[in-house]
């Protein structure tokens, strides 16, 4: 993960048409836009940032790309001998339509309160200060507009902030990790925190909006193995649960059931959540057998988790980040109705990998999506063969990953060098697995 912030920062205000340490990825599945929050890592701004990218200009400018040294297009090629096209990150970001947030902004989680035609929500954990904020879209007569009360300044206003609960009895943890919308149809949201054991459980309908409803301060194990008390989680995911053959944890698919990853710990716990008082339930710890801890030498062991199907609960894919590898967990049921839990298969990954993303293209091979920050490359694994098809090279500090079913490409934001790598996942395509195109150019890395 990034390094966190840690408190408010100096500086300029950040640049509202952009990119600047991008971290977080979401794609708008009915207006043609990507969301980027931006994440100022290093703190020598003000702020960071949310914005979108229009897609379809962006598009438009990738069909008709100048030559190299072209200045007069948006999109042009690299370089006589690399046909990759590199894309003016202004041409396609409407700064009057950028927000500002609190420095170190994370992830993109998505809500829809009104169901898949309503209203978008966005959601992002920021460090400095540690809140959540939550920020609607609309459509305007030019393009995306997002709301989150913002001042003339851009800046989000307190009322779309989450820190604390509403009765001021609890406050939002430091160091939050990945944000996570249940899939299964609770109203809730899930935030691990890297530092200091908690899990945060956010109510997605309160009186005002999302708010703060429960900390549960002693969730996560620290690093038994180190003298440092690391003690932190990363991701959540909902298992889908069956009413005809319901765990037994989810007391006949009443609670939601879920897993989260320790980062610091080479395992993932169960949980549920108390339908009506919204309280969490931790649940067993399952150690990950194929992590020696003993031998490993580098921290932390464990990333992003995902289930393969998001209409089945047999199979949890978890992401090794120390060794680097993707594992296949079986977590189909029992004779008790409890998950088996036993790691099926591990597939070898490129370096420090973090972030997952499953994709399931019509009439073909679902595809797991891992970003390697290490090594900058995107690890393609086929869920059908449960093998590495792909490591393709992306940009500095790969980081989030995120599919856009329509066009069937994989955007990879780079904090490293203030690029979104283009990479094309089409199964007939002749780019297949091929970074061909990025937003921003790259005239000059740095580390996060």
């Amino acid at each position: 993960m990034l390094a966190g912030a840690c408190q408010m920062d100096d500086g300029p205000l950040p640049s509202l048409d952009q990119l600047r340490q991008p971290t977080g990825l979401a794609v708008d599945a009915i207006r043609p836009a990507l969301f980027v929050t931006n994440g100022n890592w290093d703190r020598q701004q003000v702020d960071s940032t949310l914005m979108a990218i229009d897609l379809d200009a962006l598009y438009t400018e990738l069909a008709r790309p100048g030559e190299a040294g072209d200045r007069s297009r948006p999109c042009r090629r690299v370089a006589p001998d690399d046909p990759t096209i590199e894309c003016e990150p202004s041409a396609f970001i409407d700064d009057w339509a950028t927000v500002r947030l609190g420095t170190g902004a994370g992830n993109i989680a998505i809500d829809q309160p009104t169901g898949t035609e309503g209203l978008l929500r966005l959601m992002v954990p920021t460090r400095s200060p540690n809140s959540v904020t939550w920020v609607d879209v609309q459509s305007g007569p030019d393009g995306v507009v997002l709301d989150c009360d913002q001042g003339e300044d851009s800046r989000c206003g307190s009322s779309h902030e989450i820190r604390l609960s509403t009765n001021g009895g609890e406050r939002l943890p430091g160091e939050p990790a990945r944000l996570t919308i249940d899939d299964q149809g609770a109203r809730f949201g899930y935030l691990p925190h890297l530092l200091g054991g908690s899990l945060s459980l956010l109510a997605l309908d309160g009186a005002r909006g999302p708010e703060l409803a429960d900390v549960e301060g002693e969730f996560f194990r620290e690093d038994v193995f180190e003298d440092d008390d690391l003690r932190g989680g990363f991701a959540v995911a909902s298992r889908p649960c069956d009413p005809e053959a319901p765990p037994s944890p989810s007391r006949d698919c009443e609670r939601p059931f879920m897993y989260a990853s320790h980062r610091y710990f080479p395992g993932v716990r169960h949980f549920t959540v108390a339908p009506g008082l919204d309280l969490l339930l931790p649940g067993r710890e399952v150690p990950m057998p194929v992590i020696n801890p003993q031998v490993v030498l580098g921290r932390p062991f464990l990333g992003d988790i995902a289930f393969e199907d998001p209409t089945v609960g047999d199979r949890l894919l978890v992401v090794q980040t120390t060794p680097p590898g993707l594992v296949r967990l079986d977590t189909s049921l029992d004779e008790d109705n409890l998950p088996r839990d036993e790691a099926m298969s591990v597939v070898t990954l490129c370096d420090n990998p973090n972030v997952l993303t499953v994709y399931r293209p019509p009439e073909a091979e679902a595809l797991a999506l891992i970003t390697c920050a290490g090594e900058g490359r995107l690890a393609i694994v086929g869920l059908g063969s449960f093998r590495l098809l792909a490591s393709v090279p992306v940009g500095v500090g790969a980081y989030e990953v995120v599919v856009d079913h329509e066009r069937q490409q994989a955007y990879v934001s780079n904090p490293g060098e203030d690029t979104i790598s283009i990479v094309d996942v089409g199964p007939r395509s002749p780019l297949r697995f091929i970074e061909w195109a990025r937003v921003g150019t790259r005239a000059g890395s740095r580390v996060p």
